[in-house]
């Protein structure tokens, strides 16, 4: 079909479709790919694992491929379990797995998982006040198998730290299960039914005394504003991701850098790296670009975990890579490959990001290059 032809049945431009064909606009909308998989008659996944698009877990490596096959199959298991054997034990495996996904050591999460999983699993068969610790590792398992692109088993481990957590009676700890099932739903190209669950919930959790300082509760309900404004960027509402992003940074101000309330990493900092995100999303990358280099001005920046900074600088090579500005993309993304080579090597929207930096630089850097070519993008030669 002619480009006029596809954006028709897109409901889109002409030029909008050329410049995705030349590689100019970046597709990082799943459920803008859905409607263009549905238009074409193919199946999404094509348009995902193509050797460029950096998409779902790369098809060559075979070791994420089966740690997350380990953590679905862990996940699956329902039966008996035997009794446990320490709950401090447990808890304190729990807190180790999140600092080490703090620092981006995501396969060394995955390897763990089965083993934690199976942990709750003892401990909630026999121990009292177990399942509040299931509830951490569930998160845990839902937070990096998301980040990772297995959405679709991040969303059976969301649901399941929802189920336990509403089970307990205590509102902060729910909350904090919406969380990630909020982020699981938009990566599944719900953003409506996200921001709908993260807007409700935050809206029941925030503070009836605007004077009191919570400082456990505000950080749980500033992410759920966070989670809400992701959602109604997708939605490419502006307005109110200023709104939602802003309530979020008056929480911020009041609980500081530095804190890891219910393993939310809420703070200052926080915020500052979802205006960037949020930014992307609405497809305003010189807006991103501003926003990241005006975080990285700030105290809070340099006391972020590794793997949350090299997160932050993925997003930031984008709106680098969406503005032309090819050197400081290369530059960007090989610094988020130094201090936390797998949120570069394994993470989807990073391979993605080193392969639209390639295909825009009329010459990239040489360094670039060796690392698309590791990760096996052929647009790297």
């Amino acid at each position: 079909m002619t480009q006029q032809m596809f954006a028709d049945r897109l409901g889109k431009s002409k030029s909008w479709v050329d410049k995705v064909e030349r590689g100019i606009r970046e597709l990082n909308k799943l459920d803008v790919l859905h409607e263009i998989a549905a238009a074409l008659r193919v199946d999404v996944a094509l348009l995902q694992t193509g050797p460029l698009s950096g998409g779902a877990v790369p098809p060559a490596d075979a070791e994420l491929r089966g740690l997350v096959d380990g953590v679905q199959a862990s996940l699956a298991r329902y039966g008996p379990a035997a009794p446990a054997r320490s709950l401090d034990r447990l808890a304190r495996n729990a807190a180790y797995g999140w600092t080490t996904f703090r620092h981006g050591r995501l396969r060394r999460v995955l390897a763990d998982l089965p083993g934690l999983l199976t942990q709750s699993r003892q401990a909630r068969a026999d121990a009292p006040g177990a399942d509040a610790v299931a509830v951490e590792v569930y998160q845990l398992a839902a937070t990096v198998l998301r980040k990772v692109g297995a959405a679709e088993v991040a969303w059976l481990a969301a649901d399941r730290a929802m189920a336990v957590s509403v089970g307990l009676g205590d509102p902060v700890l729910a909350a904090r299960a919406a969380v990630p099932l909020g982020g699981v739903v938009r990566e599944l190209a719900q953003p409506r039914p996200a921001f709908e669950l993260c807007v409700s919930v935050a809206h029941d959790l925030a503070p009836t005394d605007p004077l009191a300082v919570d400082e456990e509760r505000l950080s749980v309900h500033g992410s759920l504003l966070l989670q809400a404004a992701m959602a109604a960027a997708q939605l490419g509402d502006p307005l109110t991701v200023l709104e939602l992003v802003d309530q979020a940074a008056a929480c911020a101000a009041r609980v500081g850098d530095g804190q890891d309330h219910h393993h939310t990493g809420f703070g200052p900092a926080l915020v500052d790296g979802v205006r960037v995100a949020a930014a992307l999303a609405l497809e305003s990358p010189a807006v991103a670009v501003a926003a990241h280099e005006q975080a990285v001005t700030r105290p809070g920046w340099w006391g972020l975990p590794a793997g949350t900074r090299a997160d932050h600088l993925v997003d930031a090579a984008r709106g680098y890579a969406g503005t032309g500005q090819d050197a400081e993309a290369a530059r960007t993304l090989l610094e988020a490959d130094r201090i936390a080579p797998e949120e570069v090597r394994v993470r989807p929207a990073a391979r993605a990001a080193v392969a639209l930096a390639l295909r825009q630089a009329d010459r990239p850097d040489p360094r670039l290059v060796m690392l698309g070519e590791s990760l096996g993008l052929d647009g790297a030669r």
